[in-house]
């Protein structure tokens, strides 16, 4: 069953949407004064969401309720303050690494026309293409926008190419994003502003679904999706084991002081897309930063949409990738530096999620998803281990021709 994706605004007046087309049903967005304050389900009926379901879906919401009014009265609080100069704003760069997907690279690059920040610098890392076909697309935006930089990375591998546009960046703060995602007006500068505190090494934004027209689109929602809440949280090594890092944030919203990531040395290239541990490059570095005493920001008011894989066979394989990426980040983190909190973080995913999914499953619960998918993630998760020792010999080949940084 397909959902329409519709976002209103709170503060100007919920009213009826019309017009929308033939979906049975709607998932709303709710902002206030833009910022993402949660989402409902309600009806879409002769193709009209009706302002009234939508406030009828809010009310039997407790914890929205309350999220929305302590926002509102927070603003009504706030002190005004000056706006800060521009110029003592960071300096930025966005880093879209890529590999032949040019219909997702150039409705990303369009999204990317709409920012509200203009001061910064674009860039795409096309990694190991199989064509020009990238490299000319990025061309027809050279010729429209002098921000936008094209760089070619021939080693295979999503974090050698973040590696390389971390390294060509120039600015204070890079921030990553998938070519598979369209950014929201305010994404940069909600990005940047925790920046302001200094022990702030990294920030990561809200990651809301482009679409859910199919089946597999719905289920990874149901999952989890990207998603990390609507509440601003700030993490540090005293409110959670580093282990745990991929509770943080998703890389497809991600951001990073630039000096930092390049002396730790953040994107371990033995893991992530293009390796065969195919997952948790970002869960690493969000890992050594929460272990060496930073902290990490999550903001939902830095909103992106992510276009989720729309048939089932890639849920099926990404849902296993995630199992397998998950365990080979783990198994790092104990081998590479001794954390025995990394077991009891694989123990307690193992139960908590894998071993309740089979649970809802034999209950017959009705979030649970489909068996196939759920043994599909149990199965992959002894590769983990098994492809980290791999790929950390298969990588090590390909390491001496990383630039040093001074």
């Amino acid at each position: 069953m397909s959902t329409l994706i519709l976002e209103m605004e709170l503060s100007t007046g919920l009213t009826d949407h019309t017009g929308l087309g033939d979906y049975p049903q709607a998932l709303v967005l709710l902002r206030l004064h833009g910022v993402g304050m949660g989402t409902v389900r309600v009806p879409c009926t002769n193709g009209t969401v009706r302002a009234s379901d939508v406030q009828t879906a809010i009310n039997a919401n407790p914890e929205l309720s309350e999220h929305v009014a302590q926002a509102v009265l927070a603003r009504w609080l706030a002190t005004p303050v000056e706006t800060p100069a521009r110029q003592l704003r960071p300096t930025w760069s966005i880093i879209i690494c890529t590999r032949n997907r040019t219909a997702d690279l150039r409705r990303c690059l369009e999204s990317l026309k709409t920012l509200n920040a203009r001061d910064g610098e674009i860039i795409v890392v096309d990694n190991a293409p199989s064509d020009d076909s990238t490299a000319e697309l990025v061309k027809q935006y050279l010729a429209q926008d002098a921000r936008v930089r094209y760089v070619r990375e021939d080693r295979p591998g999503l974090n050698w190419a973040r590696t390389r546009g971390a390294l060509t960046a120039t600015t204070e703060i890079v921030i990553y994003t998938d070519d598979d995602v369209v950014v929201d007006p305010g994404w940069v500068d909600a990005m940047l502003e925790p920046f302001s505190h200094s022990r702030v090494a990294a920030v990561t934004g809200l990651v809301m679904p482009l679409e859910m027209e199919t089946e597999a689109q719905e289920l990874f929602e149901q999952y989890g999706g990207f998603g990390r809440g609507f509440k601003r949280r700030v993490f540090d090594y005293t409110m959670m084991a580093p282990a745990s890092s991929g509770r943080v944030g998703a890389g497809a919203s991600m951001a990073f002081r630039r000096d930092l990531l390049n002396q730790m040395k953040l994107f371990a290239v033995e893991l992530d897309g293009g390796t065969i541990t195919r997952t948790g490059g970002d869960s690493y570095a969000f890992y050594l930063l929460l272990a060496a005493g930073y902290q990490i920001v999550y903001t939902p008011a830095a909103l992106v949409w992510h276009r989720h894989r729309r048939d089932y066979a890639s849920l099926k394989s990404t849902l296993a990738d995630y199992s397998v990426g998950g365990y080979a980040v783990l198994t790092r983190c104990f081998v590479q530096h001794g954390d025995w909190q990394a077991l009891a973080v694989a123990v307690g995913w193992f139960y908590y999620d894998h071993l309740h999914q089979v649970a809802r499953v034999l209950l017959r619960k009705p979030t649970r998803l489909p068996w196939d998918l759920v043994w599909a993630q149990i199965v992959a998760c002894p590769r983990g281990p098994l492809t980290y020792f791999l790929s950390r010999r298969i990588e090590q080949q390909r390491r001496p021709s990383i630039p040093s940084v001074s």
